[in-house]
């Protein structure tokens, strides 16, 4: 039985941003964004907010949003607006459905004690990154600093009322976060393929995104400031959300979460990295048939390996993988933390430390 929800409003395309006053419809809100607010020119699109918090830094700790919880608290708004990354996004959905007076309470909420019940604010989710496809999802990520953990809330309440979907807001990126956002919009199609929980109707987003994702993100690797390609890769992005909106990740989050907690590797990183080698470990072991299937409908005037092979060595090319390659003791002595439960076990196949430790293998033996 297959069984599909995603209750957000996308509005996408160009210019798609200029739509927020619509949508607000003179409700009292509030911004949540990142450091790069002003300078970026987003705060002409909310001249009336109530108050706006643009402090949110990369991967969001349990203290953090505490600190936000209790500064809201005293506010009088009806809607968040979150715009950003990831990151900015899902301590957003946080804040729209946690009330919490002390920070055990939190905490419950963040390790699945206690479950979410309803939303305390309408949520509008516009991404400035072309990765994390957070603004379609149930799921936010908080990081437990103190314990070197992912925690996460997920529930059907912090899905965003709406998403906005404009490429353009995008164009300021670096090369390295382009990348590594779009490395992480990849692991979310992969990682919803090579799933146990695929059903017909995410892996056919899937292959659109990755199709989508692998003819246009070296393209913009190369020419930064090409709307129509950032256009698209915000398309496929948002895929690829809806996609683990209804499997979750499986293997190569497992891996990436200690690289995060202990050596500080970002996120799309992280999950994105080892893409090639859990593909061809996944393809090894697997008697379903699922990863041939993967490597022919990927596999059309070049092959999925030649495709793959060339987005690759132009990330090596520009030094992007230098934080894993540099710390490749330390990467294997996280391997006893890399097999978590709650994604390893979505997995196509079943896999141990040693097969994580051969993933880690081919990819050093590859690039060292």
């Amino acid at each position: 039985m297959n069984y599909i929800f995603n209750p957000v409003e996308v509005v996408a395309g160009p210019n798609s941003i200029t739509q927020v006053s619509r949508i607000i419809n003179s409700r009292k809100y509030i911004v949540i964004s990142s450091n790069g607010f002003s300078s970026r020119g987003w705060n002409k699109y909310f001249p009336d907010a109530e108050f706006i918090i643009d402090n949110i830094s990369p991967n969001p700790t349990v203290d953090q949003l505490f600190e936000n919880i209790k500064l809201l608290g005293k506010k009088s708004f009806e809607v968040i607006v979150a715009i950003g990354g990831g990151s900015v996004i899902d301590i957003s959905k946080g804040l729209s459905v946690l009330k919490a007076d002390n920070i055990n309470i939190l905490k419950k909420y963040l390790n699945g004690s206690t479950s979410v019940s309803k939303k305390e604010f309408s949520l509008i989710a516009i991404p400035t990154t072309s990765g994390t496809g957070a603004e379609v999802t149930p799921f936010a990520t908080i990081w437990d600093d103190e314990n070197k953990s992912k925690l996460s809330l997920q529930s059907k309440f912090l899905f965003p009322d709406y998403a906005i979907i404009d490429g353009s807001l995008s164009s300021s990126l670096s090369f390295r976060m382009t990348a590594i956002s779009g490395l992480d919009a990849l692991s979310h199609s992969f990682e919803s393929l090579w799933n146990k929980n695929s059903t017909p109707y995410s892996k056919s987003i899937a292959f659109h995104a990755i199709e989508i994702i692998l003819q246009t993100l070296s393209d913009i690797l190369s020419s930064q400031d090409n709307l129509t390609n950032r256009t698209q890769m915000a398309w496929a992005s948002m895929l690829a959300g809806l996609c683990i909106s209804q499997t979750k990740t499986a293997l190569a989050h497992s891996i990436s979460y200690p690289l995060t907690s202990y050596l500080g590797v970002p996120h799309g990183l992280a999950s994105g990295i080892f893409l090639p080698q859990i593909l061809h470990y996944n393809k090894i072991n697997d008697n379903s048939g699922s990863v041939d299937e993967i490597f022919r409908k990927l596999s059309d005037t070049f092959t999925l390996d030649e495709k793959m092979k060339l987005l690759y060595q132009k990330l090596n090319d520009r030094d992007l993988f230098e934080s894993i390659k540099s710390n490749q003791s330390k990467v294997y002595s996280l391997v006893p933390k890399m097999n978590n439960p709650t994604r390893s076990v979505n997995n196509i196949v079943e896999v141990s430390f040693d097969g994580i430790k051969n993933i880690l293998d081919n990819f050093f033996n590859q690039y060292l």
